[in-house]
């Protein structure tokens, strides 16, 4: 059910964003391809994140990466993480 949710999401992504979203989620063991911001440290490497580019993040403008590992980071607050969490139970 959730593959084919995947598949009809993918059709309304850029090609070169949905490549680029493939690409990283094979090359890390732990498949995480979009983290969000723990403690002012990438939620995949758990490298720094300077405040500028949190800032930048948050408004989300465009989309970022962190500078250490390549993963994409979510401008997701924790109000939204808990709402999908109590969805899914």
């Amino acid at each position: 059910e959730l593959t084919a949710k995947a598949k009809e999401m993918e059709e309304e992504v850029e090609d070169r964003f949905l490549q680029a979203f493939i690409r990283i989620r094979k090359s890390y063991k732990n498949g995480l391809a979009v983290v969000k911001i723990n403690r002012n440290a990438c939620g995949g490497c758990f490298g720094f994140i300077p405040a500028q580019t949190q800032s930048e993040i948050r408004k989300k403008k465009k989309i970022n990466t962190c500078e250490h590992c390549g993963r994409i980071i979510s401008g997701v607050d924790d109000s939204a993480v808990l709402i999908s969490e109590e969805e899914l139970a």
